[in-house]
């Protein structure tokens, strides 16, 4: 059964392929599942067919899995972000998350929605109900608030009013 496609089999190999080495290693694949596979074959005279089928499939899946892979390269590497942040990013990290525990608690709940979890406008009036402006209100002062303590760490300038100050 394989003799007579041996030659068809062969060039298609190598089209699919672009070389005959990896044109080698596919036939070579594909002939062991089919030939494991043979009593699986209901009409002999389908043999050729999935013979290329196989091979093609094999294929494809080899075009998947190298999509993901790629050269290594050392400058490139070398620009990626390591797991630890940077040293001197820490106190300031901390010190942010300081200054927003301190925000108002619907402030502090919107900012860290939406500025730090990548929530929209909408989901966070769904989380704190309001409306969309209250919620982009409550943003804007925490924004404000925040910057006036990173700016004057101190406290000497005052603080942003809010209504739940009032209350």
């Amino acid at each position: 059964m394989y003799t007579p496609c041996y030659q068809a089999f062969s060039r298609y190999c190598r089209g699919i392929t672009g070389n005959r080495e990896d044109a080698r290693d596919l036939a070579g694949e594909t002939i062991l599942i089919v030939f494991e596979n043979l009593d699986k074959i209901k009409k002999k005279n389908s043999f050729k067919a999935y013979l290329f089928g196989v091979a093609r499939r094999l294929r494809l899946n080899q075009v998947r899995r190298n999509k993901f892979r790629s050269e290594y390269n050392e400058r490139d590497a070398w620009l990626l972000p390591g797991d630890n942040p940077a040293p001197d990013l820490q106190p300031d990290v901390e010190l942010l998350y300081e200054y927003v525990a301190k925000l108002p608690s619907k402030q502090k709940e919107a900012f860290l929605l939406f500025d730090l979890s990548g929530f929209t406008i909408e989901e966070i009036k769904k989380i704190q109900g309001g409306t969309s402006s209250g919620v982009k209100t409550r943003l804007r002062r925490a924004r404000e608030q925040l910057r006036l303590w990173l700016n004057d760490p101190e406290g000497s300038r005052s603080e942003v009013k809010t209504k739940e100050d009032k209350q």
